[in-house]
């Protein structure tokens, strides 16, 4: 179940290379291919907890080798202390949110060099 957020703390931010590294592990053994984490965002979750929260994007190479994104199909939230993984949007439900955006006519993004 998707954690409830009880207050944004910071609206934008970065994270460094070694958990960026390790939430693109967690994705591809947990979720497949396709899937990469953005826009990180410092959150209080129920609890009193710290959080990062991150969408989810759908991500792909094109024809031409450039990379794509269709659009966020999901959110993972990483406990701040532990850095531990408390919540990722299910497979099912990302692939589902993926048809929901092809079926929307939403279509595919340039994605950025470095981070989003």
């Amino acid at each position: 179940m998707n954690p409830s957020v009880i207050k944004i703390l910071e609206e934008r931010g970065e994270i460094n290379d070694e958990l960026d590294y390790a939430l693109m592990n967690y994705l591809l053994k947990n979720r497949g291919v396709g899937y990469t984490a953005c826009q990180p965002q410092l959150v209080e979750l129920e609890g009193s907890k710290k959080a990062i929260k991150m969408n989810i994007d759908h991500t792909f190479v094109d024809k031409d080798n450039k990379l794509m994104g269709l659009g966020i199909v999901g959110n993972i939230y990483i406990e701040v202390d532990s850095l531990q993984v408390v919540y990722c949007t299910p497979a099912e439900e990302l692939v589902k949110n993926i048809e929901k955006l092809k079926e929307a006519g939403i279509k595919p993004q340039p994605r950025p060099k470095g981070k989003y």
